[in-house]
């Protein structure tokens, strides 16, 4: 009965244990997470104004990537920083003189930030502003004004966590690294 399979198979036993993920690891990634929903809600809404009839109506939103191409730099860092974080054991396996996966986390998601802030506070110019003219010879004029909407802020909100909490584990995990060297004085011959 040697041969028999068992009801409970034993696991094979890695070769070295993962980390696990700390608790600055879920925030980092359930902010980068959010951070990349949200690239995708409105950041910025139009309204149209007729100015000879003073009515006014809606126009439409935009989300970060349309109001500004350079947004998808933001999509391209979060996938980046998530997948350093998913596999922070293998990248710290690769031979050679790389950053450390919390070093490569923290400037992935300190640029996602500083991009995100250029987008969500920089107004995107009017696409158009026309004139209308009626059959009489009255003209209308109409004029497009943009303001902001939550999307960016909340984009601004999730990157500015998952940077914080990126750059307190590349700081706590590498604060042995930062301290300078003492110099030496030579003593004076004087």
């Amino acid at each position: 009965m040697a041969n028999e399979t068992s009801l409970y198979p034993e696991h094979a036993r890695p070769g070295r244990p993962g980390n696990g993920w700390t608790s600055r690891d879920l925030v980092v990634g359930t902010s980068l997470i959010a951070l990349l929903v949200t690239l995708f809600m409105p950041w910025f809404s139009g309204t149209v104004v007729m100015t000879g009839t003073g009515a006014s109506r809606a126009f439409g939103s935009a989300d970060g990537p349309r109001a500004h191409g350079y947004v998808w730099f933001v999509f391209a860092l979060v996938i980046i920083a998530l997948v350093v974080l998913v596999a922070r054991d293998a990248i710290g396996e690769v031979p050679g003189n790389l950053p450390s996966p919390a070093q490569m986390l923290a400037v992935a998601t300190g640029l996602a930030l500083l991009l995100t802030i250029l987008g969500a506070f920089i107004k995107p110019s009017p696409t158009f502003g026309f004139l209308a003219l009626s059959p009489t010879g009255a003209s209308t004029q109409f004029t497009l004004s943009v303001g902001f909407s939550y999307g960016g802020f909340v984009a601004v909100a999730a990157a500015l966590v998952a940077f914080v909490a990126a750059f307190g584990a590349a700081g706590r995990l590498n604060s042995s690294r930062i301290s300078m060297p003492a110099i030496r004085r030579r003593p004076s011959t004087s």
